[in-house]
């Protein structure tokens, strides 16, 4: 217990001082009302949008967060009751709404140089296929779609309030289903786990480092300039990838073999089918590199590869000490206050193996690569929370969890109501371990901030400029405080 309280006492006071609040400002802010942000690196500025079910209001600040202008609306009508995503182009910003069946869209156009707002409604050809990711990529939002059966992507585009379709056909390209047979896209993506729910695709964004949980999902997707890279980790001795370029929708598969064991096995059932191997699998893509795990009760295999599958490094965790981390072996209950250490490496082998949901996770910044290994729970039962809720006020009632605006506050969240224990390595970009002590990401310290001010109402998390901001509202002083957080 003693080893816990310094463990946690040191990481308050390291973070405590490591904030500095930039601005607050005057505003009147509902309690009941979302928020989500589009930020602008080039003009050094980001606007925030916050909705009710009665108001929609976007204030642009500057890069000292200053408010530059503002405009506000009336909410749609109940027809529309969630807002799926966003595009922009200059001083023109799209809020997209959808009715509960994703067959009505409205786009709300908050016009700054006319001051004006205008509602164009649109719908959606559909037919017998299922929404599996929806995207703002380049300030152009995407709704993507798979046809019942198949493996043809439906593109529906939103471009200045504009609706264009377009197709990515994967029909003829071979995947591999958890029991090694030969099956189609549609197969795996409506395959749900007590983990992932079906048609779902995780975003992985380099806005804020990927949370233990985004990156257990087995099924994840990456921004590579104007193309979108699909993983896919259902297979145990395979990660299969397929990306689509957005100019053409062209697409490309491949096949990357995971680490083997000399213990590689599966249980084979009364009938001679292998069904179940005794390890398990994931991978994270970092820019041109793809990172496999594999483990059991008694190994991890990490294995760094290029983006042809060419292995430039592997690493070996078993029951020795593990030479290339820089943190102790972490346990968190629910909450980044709720900390124990574990002792042994066969500790984290096996709880992972056992109990959890193995996970890899990077993040480069400073010409180092911070990695975290781990494994994470489902969403306890008992925790109260519902998958995309949010911490901070933010009530999830009107703007879709899966908002890429959203992404490092559902990120920052995700932690909330699951067991996870990890490691934490740092390494140089050649992979070389680097023992430096206290290496801290400005995420681990917005996630302490987080717990620690969770009166702040309406909290928004974004990168901009390289610096990492949480915003929050001040029901008391009614003032609106950006906070700043720097690696």
């Amino acid at each position: 217990m003693k080893k816990i309280l310094f463990l946690f006492i040191c990481i308050t006071n390291h973070i405590g001082f490591a904030q500095e609040m930039v601005k607050s400002t005057a505003i009147n802010i509902s309690k009941k009302s979302d928020v989500f942000q589009i930020v602008e690196d080039n003009k050094k500025q980001v606007t925030l949008f916050f909705s009710n079910k009665n108001k929609v209001q976007a204030v642009r600040f500057n890069e000292i967060f200053s408010v530059v202008d503002s405009l506000s609306t009336l909410s749609p009508t109940k027809d529309y009751d969630n807002i799926v995503g966003y595009s922009q182009s200059d001083n023109r910003y799209y809020v997209y709404w959808s009715d509960s069946g994703n067959k009505k869209i409205l786009s709300q156009c908050f016009d700054f140089d006319s001051k004006k707002v205008e509602n164009t409604p649109l719908t959606l050809p559909m037919e017998k296929e299922k929404f599996i990711k929806k995207i703002t990529v380049n300030n152009i939002f995407y709704m993507i779609s798979i046809v019942k059966g198949t493996g043809i992507l439906n593109f529906y585009i939103l471009n200045e309030g504009k609706l264009t379709k377009k197709t990515a056909d994967l029909s003829s390209k071979r995947f591999l289903g958890r029991d090694d047979k030969v099956t189609t896209l549609w197969d795996i993506v409506s395959n749900s786990t007590t983990f992932e729910l079906p048609y779902t695709f995780q975003t992985i964004s380099k806005e804020s480092p990927a949370s233990l949980t985004f990156s257990a999902n087995k099924r994840k997707i990456y921004v590579l300039g104007n193309k979108l890279l699909f993983s896919i980790d259902n297979n145990r001795r395979f990660t299969q990838t397929f990306t689509v370029d957005l100019n053409d929708f062209s697409t490309a598969t491949k096949m990357i073999m995971q680490p083997s064991f000399p213990e590689d096995v599966a249980i084979t059932n009364d009938n001679g089918q292998s069904t179940f191997y005794t390890y398990d699998s994931n991978s994270f893509f970092l820019d041109d590199k793809i990172i496999q795990i594999k483990n059991n009760a008694d190994y991890m295999k990490i294995s760094v590869k290029d983006s042809e599958g060419q292995e430039k490094k592997q690493l070996l965790i078993n029951h020795q000490e593990i030479s290339f981390k820089n943190s102790e072996i972490l346990q968190e209950n629910g909450s980044v206050k709720s900390l124990r250490v574990l002792d042994k490496s066969s500790q984290l082998l096996r709880k992972i193996t056992n109990d959890l949901n193995p996970s890899v996770s990077l993040y480069e910044t400073h010409q180092k690569i911070y990695m975290t290994i781990d494994g994470v729970s489902v969403l306890q039962q008992n925790s109260g929370i519902m998958i995309g809720g949010l911490v901070g006020g933010f009530t999830g009632a009107l703007i879709g969890a899966a908002l890429t605006s959203n992404y490092s506050m559902d990120n920052l969240n995700s932690y909330k109501g699951r067991k996870v224990v990890y490691i934490n390595c740092l390494f140089d970009k050649d992979f070389n371990s680097i023992h430096e002590e206290g290496a801290k990401l400005a995420f681990d310290k917005v996630r302490i901030f987080a717990e620690e001010n969770e009166y702040l109402q309406n909290q928004s998390l974004f990168k901009m400029n390289q610096k990492l901001y949480v915003g929050g509202y001040d029901k008391e002083k009614q003032q609106y405080t950006f906070y700043q957080f720097e690696n």
